[in-house]
């Protein structure tokens, strides 16, 4: 698929509440970018507390009055995997403009979130039908049962490195559970979420069960934390913004949470190991997506017998692994997700030099 012609289609992303598109109150608009190149995609809606409380409403107006939590199970999973094969249906597409709008390598889009996404809407597609309670024996002339019932109205707060794989993993459980959802992508990377919604309603899912509201984290993210009317909360991101989260949880209704963060992952190196398998996979353990993985191996600790000899094998990978443009097939690493991540990054490692650090490959522009 051409990227031209991926870039012409892109239309200005308005927010999609009850159903309907729709222009944020503010009528304030983000940019959206190609970060390997710094062109302007287009532009979404800059979506704040009004524009939340809007698509808390119409999610809610869904739960509890609409189609979706009564459907027959059997149906909702019908409609799950009908979801799963819209993807695969427009892999080519959503795959392009993934890579265009995070820098990404387009093999990488294809492989590693298109098909994990469309395959979680197989996977939900099943459970819709097997999620059940149980009946518990007890004394007396008494019937104990349990029954499993859905949470209500989901708020989703999703990252920048996997953006339609992260809506995927909290949209694909809420409706094969009968909730409803509404959606914060990150304001760098909302352009699969806007689609994967498109294609929900192309499936089927009636109007106001799938809402998404683009803008910033401490505007309409933190209104999504901090709504009366929202059940749960399933974000993933950094700690910082957990944290506040939790807070905001614990000032308004004590709303449950799912929280998904980053790590510090060792990879652990002892001197039996295969060295031909343990040093690409510890490389591709931070090297995968540009590094940017809540479990990216950032840590690596090797035993004193192997330390010089895997370093050395290592720095050589890295300095051959090929960096560039992320359409072209050879490309092993794109961009990074923005300019102010790169200057972190080179933050980093220019602070890690002045406290002593050895660097052995890269490290400048």
């Amino acid at each position: 698929m051409d990227a031209s012609a991926v870039m012409q289609k892109l239309k200005p992303g308005r927010l999609l509440i009850g159903g309907k598109p729709s222009e944020c109150a503010s009528g304030q608009k983000i940019d959206v970018m190609n970060p390997a190149t710094g062109e302007l995609l287009t532009t979404v809606e800059r979506g704040e507390a009004a524009d939340v409380d809007r698509a808390v409403k119409a999610a809610r107006q869904a739960f509890e009055s609409g189609p979706w939590p009564k459907m027959n199970v059997s149906e909702r999973g019908k409609i799950l995997w009908r979801i799963g094969e819209l993807i695969d249906k427009h892999r080519d597409e959503l795959a392009m403009v993934e890579c265009l709008n995070t820098g990404k390598t387009l093999k990488g889009a294809q492989r590693g979130d298109m098909k994990p996404a469309s395959d979680i809407f197989y996977y939900y597609a099943g459970w819709a039908r097997n999620l059940h309670g149980e009946v518990i024996p007890v004394d007396g002339p008494f019937m104990n049962y349990t029954l499993r019932e859905p949470v209500g109205v989901v708020g989703m707060i999703t990252a920048w490195n996997y953006p339609m794989l992260l809506a995927a993993w909290k949209v694909a459980p809420a409706l094969a559970t009968g909730c409803t959802c509404v959606i914060k992508p990150s304001e760098l990377t909302p352009l699969t979420t806007l689609r994967l919604a498109e294609l929900c309603q192309e499936a089927g899912v009636p109007d106001g069960v799938v809402n998404v509201v683009t803008g910033y984290g401490p505007e309409a993210g933190e209104a999504l934390g901090r709504h009366m009317d929202v059940d749960k909360i399933a974000f993933t991101g950094s700690i910082r913004s957990a944290r506040a989260l939790l807070k905001a949880s614990g000032e308004s209704n004590l709303k449950r949470l799912s929280l998904e963060l980053g790590g510090k992952s060792p990879n652990i190196i002892f001197p039996d190991a295969d060295l031909d398998t343990a040093i690409p996979a510890a490389f591709w353990a931070i090297y995968a997506n540009k590094g940017e993985v809540c479990s990216a191996g950032s840590r690596l600790l090797l035993h004193k017998d192997i330390h010089d000899q895997f370093l050395e094998r290592l720095v050589d990978k890295a300095k051959n692994m090929r960096v560039g443009n992320p359409l072209d097939p050879k490309t092993e690493m794109g961009s990074q997700i923005s300019q102010a991540q790169l200057d972190r990054i080179l933050g980093y490692v220019k602070s890690g030099v002045e406290e002593g650090a050895k660097l052995l490959c890269g490290g400048e522009r």
